[in-house]
């Protein structure tokens, strides 16, 4: 394994603002440099920034997948919060002779859901009106999974139509990237980033291997992931370069490019 050397007077280059390194690449006065794979330091290099925007190219598309994903995450967790279907928490079976009640939903359910859809419409408001004071908002309460899923997507959609923008403004990415990427450490946080849901809730996407290259690598590592509910995005992943696409984008450039797949090796 080879690592990267430089100096920070080297290059102009401008870095990701979120302070991402590069795994494995080191600076010639790091104690890990030309260490073994097991070195304490994984990567003290800065990434470099995205062009035109002040994150990395893995930061922001992370931030891209988690906002474009947030609608489907919403109705997930609005299904299981449905009192029909939700499951049973810290069940205790008694005999008893009174109907059988819904099972009790748990609370970070509710929680998580509300705290995804805030923040989709604070930044949808950011987007559409910044000058504006920002206004309170809750998901209402007892809202089935695809309303709140498709007001979601609105929002969503103007979020990702603005994203070069906030990106390209320091104190709005660090903001916006809290919101999306922080990782709480905690089981039930004051306020769900989108990471932490994803990561609590994940949904099985049943994903698929694309038939066509990946148009940045050249290469057969095209994952083909479908929507989480019916008429939901497709999304298109190149599990080698890292490119993404969904099937809007180019007007449907790549839902016809990768219209035929095959079955994903388990991992």
């Amino acid at each position: 394994m080879g690592w990267t050397t430089m100096s920070r007077s080297d290059t102009t280059e401008r870095y990701c603002i979120r302070g991402c390194t590069v795994r494995d690449a080191h600076f010639a006065t790091c104690p890990s440099f030309g260490a073994s794979d097991d070195a304490s330091c994984k990567g003290c290099v800065p990434a470099t920034a995205r062009d035109g925007v002040l994150i990395c190219e893995r930061c922001y598309r992370s931030m891209r997948r988690l906002i474009d994903d947030a609608p489907d995450l919403i109705a997930h967790l609005r299904s299981v919060a449905d009192p029909t279907k939700a499951r049973v928490y810290d069940r205790v079976l008694v005999q008893s002779s009174q109907p059988e009640l819904p099972a009790p939903v748990d609370a970070s359910i509710l929680d998580a859901s509300n705290d995804i859809a805030v923040t989709l419409r604070i930044w949808e408001a950011r987007v559409l009106h910044p000058e504006a004071e920002t206004r309170a908002y809750h998901l209402r309460a007892g809202i089935e999974g695809d309303v709140a899923a498709d007001s979601a997507r609105w929002d969503a959609d103007v979020v990702l139509a603005g994203l070069d923008l906030i990106a390209n403004d320091k104190r709005q990415v660090l903001a916006l990237g809290d919101a999306l990427l922080a990782r709480s450490g905690s089981s039930s946080p004051d306020f769900w980033s989108l990471a932490d849901v994803a990561a609590r809730w994940a949904i099985d996407d049943k994903p698929r291997w694309a038939e066509a290259p990946c148009p940045e690598c050249d290469l057969m590592t095209v994952r083909v992931q479908p929507s989480h509910r019916r008429g939901g995005r497709t999304r298109y992943v190149c599990n080698e370069c890292g490119w993404e696409a969904n099937d809007l984008d180019d007007g449907g450039l790549w839902a016809i490019a990768f219209a035929e797949s095959v079955p994903a090796v388990p991992a």
